[in-house]
């Protein structure tokens, strides 16, 4: 019996520790936990992974952008904001990118965002300008309080 229960708890911390790992799970979660207001659900979708980097899109009372996200030894965190600047490979190389996850990650971001309807697309495209959100950045997340993550 005790044998089962090791066993079975085993299996439970392989498959708690792997659903860690997801992407497509841990960073929804952490961005609602940033940003989800119980008046102010956040739908997080898509979220779109190469090597180390995400762009995710987020819609949030009639706002929306994509977030670039960077994978660290700490986690993934949000590295900054924008709109429709992120679908561009070449402004994600000039981000720090190498070329081929650019590519790969741009092309990824046109097939998950082509299943989306013209409102979704129109909010993800309605993020104004570029806001870093790392603390690597120059700090020019000033005078964007208003747009969500």
């Amino acid at each position: 019996m005790k044998t089962i229960i090791a066993i079975l708890a085993g299996l439970l911390l392989a498959s708690v520790a792997s659903a860690d790992d997801d992407p497509q799970q841990v960073i929804p979660a952490g961005l609602k936990m940033m940003f989800e207001r119980p008046d102010k659900p956040l739908d997080i979708n898509p979220v779109v992974v190469q090597a180390g980097w995400a762009i995710v899109g987020w819609r949030q009372d009639g706002r929306g952008g994509r977030v670039l996200m960077k994978k660290t030894h700490h986690g993934w965190s949000a590295y900054l904001c924008s709109g429709d600047s992120l679908k561009d490979a070449g402004t994600l190389e000039k981000l720090g990118l190498p070329a081929d996850d650019a590519a790969a990650l741009a092309g990824k971001l046109e097939n998950a965002e082509a299943g989306f309807d013209s409102s979704a697309l129109a909010l993800f495209s309605s993020f104004e300008g570029t806001v870093m959100l790392n603390e690597a950045s120059t700090g020019a997340a000033g005078g964007h309080e208003g747009h969500g993550p």
